[in-house]
């Protein structure tokens, strides 16, 4: 991926948790409540009553001071200013993905006892939604 924004490496965006995070971003845009382009910075209504406050760089929302690490409310602020271009857009049948392959393949690890029931059911379930 080639997204670049803020101080972050542009790696560390391809990581799980952090495409969690640009999703849950992709839904706040009912909830920002002041953008400042210029000096890029934003401020998102939260559920806990004040609003956050985020720059490219920091946020003070719980998430980012835990971890610090791009949050949503970080990602919300790029996708506004038009620095998360470099998203990989998924093209639903333009790939050899084969969701039903996966599927029996899944089953067969779960048929041998090389996963769990819970796995299996979570994998296929995601799966499924790939069809």
């Amino acid at each position: 991926m080639s997204v670049t924004f803020g101080k972050w490496e542009p790696s560390i965006h391809d990581d799980f948790e952090q495409v969690k995070r640009m999703e849950s971003a992709r839904k706040l845009k009912k909830d920002i409540v002041e953008i400042d382009r210029g000096a890029k910075r934003i401020r998102i209504q939260g559920s806990a009553g004040a609003p956050y406050h985020s720059t490219p760089d920091k946020c003070d929302c719980m998430d980012f001071i835990k971890r610090n690490l791009p949050c949503k409310h970080i990602y919300c602020l790029a996708f506004e200013l038009g620095e998360m271009n470099g998203l990989p857009i998924y093209q639903k049948g333009k790939t050899g993905f084969n969701a039903k392959a996966e599927i029996e393949k899944y089953k067969a690890l779960y048929l041998r006892g090389e996963i769990s029931a819970d796995t299996y059911v979570k994998i296929c379930t995601a799966l499924d939604k790939a069809k």
